[in-house]
């Protein structure tokens, strides 16, 4: 073949369906997991945003800080005005999960893993503090996912 360049630029643009993630991406994504981690089973405070305990919004807030040094404001629906919206099926560890009641912004989580048939979030939940869950096994949970945003 007399230029191999040739077909490799014509041939990767048909691919359209290829997400292509840097290591430096990576990494965030893999560091903000690592540190909501360390918080599993954390109780539960209204308003929280501290080690001491986390409401929903306060968690995620808390952890994008401290992991990628990232300001986020505390209230799930205005989370939700962040980065670029994704539908469920293109989560990627580390992106924000959204939650609606009623057709309205009510609760966000981290996403730690997601495929086909698992959406694994870890969240702090009024009932049982920060908990890591497959969000598409609970039949709570399941029927209120909204969508997703990437902030990385």
């Amino acid at each position: 073949m007399k230029h191999p360049l040739l077909l490799f630029l014509f041939v990767i643009p048909i691919c359209p369906s290829i997400d292509f993630i840097s290591d430096k991406e990576t990494e965030a994504r893999n560091r903000v997991v690592e540190v909501a981690m360390e918080y599993l089973n954390t109780s539960y405070k209204p308003g929280g945003d501290t080690p001491s305990g986390f409401d929903c919004s306060g968690f995620t807030k808390y952890i994008y800080h401290r992991a990628l040094n990232k300001k986020l404001d505390h209230g799930a629906s205005l989370q939700a005005e962040n980065g670029k919206k994704l539908k469920t099926h293109k989560a990627k560890k580390g992106d924000l999960l959204f939650f609606n009641k009623k057709g309205k912004i009510n609760h966000v989580g981290i996403v730690t893993k997601a495929n086909k048939s698992e959406l694994w979030v870890i969240h702090s939940t009024s009932s049982r503090g920060v908990v890591l869950e497959n969000v598409r096994k609970s039949s709570y949970w399941d029927s209120k996912v909204a969508f997703v945003r990437s902030l990385i």
